[in-house]
């Protein structure tokens, strides 16, 4: 009995630790069906890429997915504007690629961080989008002068799902 009490404590610490810190601005949709925040499993962790078979900035973000511990199935298409209607993707979120992962889209030159907040918290958005090719988002040249705005997509509109 006095070892559930020590353990009370710090299970609380614990508790308080992980839930703390900082974390991008939540936009106000619900959590996912089952109302709980699951951890990213590997069967989230693989993503479809759809990509035109010549453009060399979509490989170096499946490179860049893959060193983040994802199995990337990349998908030559020559129709994206199919692939990105069929997802109800905005046409001011396109960008060159579109890929799935679970029932997400994700848009884009999306950074990690991005991703893995949209699997741990699974709101009830069809998706996230980094719209165009900005420099210095994975897999593009350049340097990122400012924190990439990612939309959230859901019926087809896009709003702020957060800033990474």
């Amino acid at each position: 009995m006095n070892g559930i009490k020590l353990l009370l404590p710090l299970a609380a610490l614990m508790i308080a630790a992980c839930s703390g810190g900082e974390r991008s601005p939540a936009a106000a949709w619900t959590m996912g069906p089952d109302g709980g925040t699951p951890a990213v499993t590997a069967a989230t962790r693989v993503i479809d890429v759809y990509k035109s078979p010549t453009c060399d900035c979509c490989h170096e973000w499946e490179a860049y997915l893959r060193r983040h511990g994802y199995t990337v199935n990349s998908i030559p298409t020559d129709d994206l504007a199919m692939v990105k209607n069929d997802r109800r993707v905005p046409r001011e979120a396109w960008s060159c690629h579109t890929a799935t992962i679970g029932a997400y889209v994700v848009e884009g030159h999306v950074p990690i961080e991005a991703i893995e907040d949209l699997l741990a918290r699974r709101p009830a958005i069809d998706g996230i989008a980094l719209p165009g090719m900005p420099p210095g988002s994975p897999g593009m040249p350049g340097t990122k002068e400012a924190p990439f705005e990612i939309l959230a997509l859901h019926d087809g509109d896009a709003a702020t799902f957060g800033e990474y």
